[in-house]
């Protein structure tokens, strides 16, 4: 009888005691207390706190959150400077594989790849290398009276350039005026590394410090009033047994001559992070998983796959 999905996530939280979400846990910030971590750079010249919905209801909203922002609000973007908020980590195991999760939030009149004032570009990064390199929109096809597409989907944010899609497209939250010229209050949410069909974020740590960057790119030639804020900042180690365990609950085969090497050398295949649980598409076992199309995410799954070879 094929085991299903559910009965996979069972036996590798029972014999891992994988926590719920994240794994191990080496950094989080949530900022209701403050922005310990962050150091700002290039165009910013210091880091605050603010209160930000966390839905749709807009501005006025009754679910709020302390976020590190408004991030470039009333700082000029036609200058050569990145707006840049670097998170710098130590303690780390070399070799190991980590996850990232972080919400972002793009407010006021970010106008997408729109020529003449775009494009409005983001990424992030981890010692250099961009997770996330894509445009954002907070257009709706009115209100800014030209034409202005988005560039981020949840399975298309490692490139700004195409595939054209409407402002907002893959937010977890928003909200418009839909009035050309009032964008202040315009805002939407994404989720990164949480949330059912985001992107998942991963690194293996080159060495015992790692440089994470969250940057919006400078010289375009844009209004000041475009912001960005981040909040649940929260880097995780993914221990080997949680990515391994399932080959112990699956009949217990033997890793002859196995030896402690990097996470993802434990898998022959793709790996997906889910919410909460780890969900290994290995090729031994392809009937196992092969209709799960959460197995077949386009994310950074195929640079792990290439590794493990």
């Amino acid at each position: 009888m094929r085991m299903r999905i559910p009965s996979l996530i069972f036996i590798v939280a029972l014999l891992v005691g994988l926590p719920p979400a994240h794994g191990q846990i080496v950094f989080s910030n949530d900022f209701e207390t403050g922005t310990s971590g962050f150091v700002a750079s290039g165009s910013l010249t210091g880091l605050t706190r603010v209160s930000l919905p966390t839905d749709s209801v807009g501005m006025g909203s009754s679910n709020q959150s302390m976020w590190l922002g408004k991030l470039g609000d009333g700082v000029a973007k036609s200058g050569s400077s990145d707006e840049i908020v670097t998170l710098s980590l130590s303690g780390l195991t070399a070799g190991n594989l980590h996850s990232v999760s972080f919400d972002l939030l793009i407010g006021a009149s970010w106008d997408g790849a729109a020529g003449g004032y775009g494009p409005d570009s983001w990424r992030f990064t981890v010692d250099g290398t961009r997770l996330v390199d894509t445009i954002f929109s907070d257009w709706t096809g009115s209100n800014f009276g030209a034409y202005s597409p988005q560039r981020y989907t949840d399975t298309s944010y490692t490139s700004p350039s195409g595939p054209d899609v409407a402002g907002f497209t893959g937010s977890d939250a928003h909200w418009t005026a839909n009035a050309g010229g009032n964008y202040a209050n315009d805002y939407a949410i994404y989720y990164f590394g949480h949330g059912v069909g985001n992107p998942v974020l991963t690194f293996i740590a080159s060495g015992t410090t790692t440089s994470l960057e969250f940057a919006r790119y400078g010289a375009t030639t844009d209004s000041p009033d475009e912001y960005w804020a981040l909040d649940n900042v929260v880097v995780a180690a993914i221990p080997e047994p949680a990515v391994c365990a399932i080959w112990v609950g699956l009949g217990g085969l033997a890793f002859a001559g196995w030896r402690r090497r990097r996470a993802v050398d434990c898998v022959s295949g793709r790996q997906y992070y889910a919410d909460h649980a780890v969900l290994v598409c290995a090729k031994f076992f392809p009937n196992l998983l092969r209709n799960d199309a959460r197995c077949h995410t386009p994310d950074h799954s195929d640079e792990l796959a290439a590794r493990c070879g």
